[in-house]
């Protein structure tokens, strides 16, 4: 049987993850939407990630597509504010359950709901009962490791979300950029200071890349 190019490049990018899953640190979350969830979990849809290439490495680079910066500092200050924007129209009907909650956990972490929206919708397509192969657990996709360090429940949605938020924003206060921050959640910290920048691994790059796409829509809403 002949492979897709959808089904190759998902593929590739697993092999990938696999292979750095012994350094990756983080929360080990992106494997549930590429190799799907126990119970018939999500895949990975890459149709809305494009295949432009981007500009992820430290410095002053931006994007070769889009409208913003991969590379900008984050300042929700700055960001075109979420309230009344509509952008909750703009997820999945499986997403409008988790809203509330989400914008909970957002606002007592300082984070921006569009921006922890993006990853929820990323790392486990809204599915409260999603399992990665490696573990990682829920809507935001905590390793039992990672949820016990934030004293969390993984189990529980809601604290799932807060536990998700925090080091989200953990991420944030420590690299100062969306595209770091991102690659830190996904990868570890660890990793990100190593290379540098957003790691050389397929995977991590390609989240990166969702993650990010998925937001600057929603940011977009209001405008």
């Amino acid at each position: 049987m002949s492979t897709s190019p959808v089904s190759g490049r998902i593929g590739e990018i697993t092999a990938s993850f696999r292979q750095a899953s012994a350094l990756l640190g983080g929360t080990r979350s992106f494997a549930a939407t590429l190799a799907g969830a126990s119970g018939g979990g999500p895949v990975l849809d890459l149709s809305s990630a494009g295949t432009s290439a981007r500009t992820v490495a430290v410095g002053p680079q931006r994007q070769t597509a889009g409208s913003r910066p991969l590379t900008r500092l984050y300042d929700p200050a700055s960001l075109p504010p979420a309230a009344g924007s509509g952008w909750e129209q703009l997820l999945p009907e499986r997403a409008q359950p988790w809203i509330g909650a989400i914008e909970n956990a957002a606002a007592a972490n300082g984070v921006d709901p569009r921006l922890l929206a993006s990853l929820v919708w990323t790392e486990s397509a809204f599915r409260a009962d999603a399992v990665s192969p490696v573990g990682a657990q829920g809507l935001a996709q905590l390793m039992p490791g990672t949820a016990a360090g934030l004293g969390v429940d993984p189990s529980d949605p809601i604290q799932n979300l807060e536990g998700g938020a925090r080091y989200l924003a953990g991420q944030l206060s420590a690299f100062g950029r969306v595209d770091l921050a991102l690659a830190a959640y996904n990868a570890g910290p660890g990793r990100v200071r190593q290379s540098g920048g957003v790691p050389n691994i397929a995977e991590t790059q390609a989240y990166v890349r969702i993650v990010t796409d998925r937001y600057e829509r929603l940011l977009g809403a209001n405008q």
